[in-house]
């Protein structure tokens, strides 16, 4: 459900990227996706280049260098069985909640993200819009956990990823959630310091560590 919602309305990410990203020298589509692979971005079985050419033309890339490209990673393929391009970060429109199993969908792309770290199992839900509440409920490495959540139309509610650093920190894992705003969407990742540190030194994305409610929602 939030991959059509974010192929409707990848018009409007390009357009928020054409008007307010910053322009830098431009690169050729090859040395991007050659320079995200490596930086560990990996391409699921199936993707090739011409999977990510499917959506814009190489000069739209090269307009909009280094974050049109991530964007595009973060994505699906624009057809069934909608195929996320690679596990490695994730496009996400906080405009997706509209019912039951919205929230799901996002844990379930978190736990995908972060490889498994944040193993969330028994992923259950529920979202009344009507009646304005919502809730996620999962177990993780043995315990249960229930969090009630707010309603705001269709929005996300940002404390969501608040809670999820929260649990990240207290595994110890040496990844935390980063993103890269982009107006009502936004790119989330899964990296350490040191990873971050080369992101942006080869990328010139003026990336930083998610803080949900400030970051994503309000």
């Amino acid at each position: 459900m939030i991959s059509v919602f974010l192929i409707l309305t990848g018009f409007k990410t390009y357009k928020f990227l054409k008007e307010n990203v910053k322009k830098i020298p431009k690169v050729s589509f090859e040395e991007q996706l050659k320079t995200y692979k490596e930086l560990g971005y990996k391409l699921n079985s199936g993707i090739t280049k011409e999977t990510l050419l499917e959506s814009y033309d190489k000069s739209d890339f090269e307009d909009d260098t280094w974050v049109l490209m991530y964007v595009t990673l973060g994505s699906t393929i624009e057809r069934e069985p909608w195929t996320p391009i690679t596990n490695d970060c994730w496009h996400f429109d906080a405009e997706c909640i509209e019912d039951n199993g919205s929230y799901i969908d996002i844990l379930e792309n978190i736990k995908r993200i972060s490889k498994n770290k944040l193993n969330f199992e028994n992923i259950k839900d529920f979202v009344d819009i009507d009646n304005e509440k919502a809730w996620v409920s999962f177990e993780l490495n043995g315990k249960n956990h229930k969090w009630n959540l707010r309603i705001d139309n269709d929005w996300v509610d940002g404390s969501l990823f608040d809670k999820i650093q929260e649990l990240n920190s207290e595994l110890k894992n040496p990844e935390k959630f980063s993103v890269i705003g982009l107006g009502q969407d936004a790119v989330i990742d899964f990296m350490t310091e040191k990873e971050m540190s080369e992101f942006k030194k080869m990328t010139n994305i003026k990336i930083k560590w998610l803080n949900g409610i400030k970051d994503i929602g309000e």
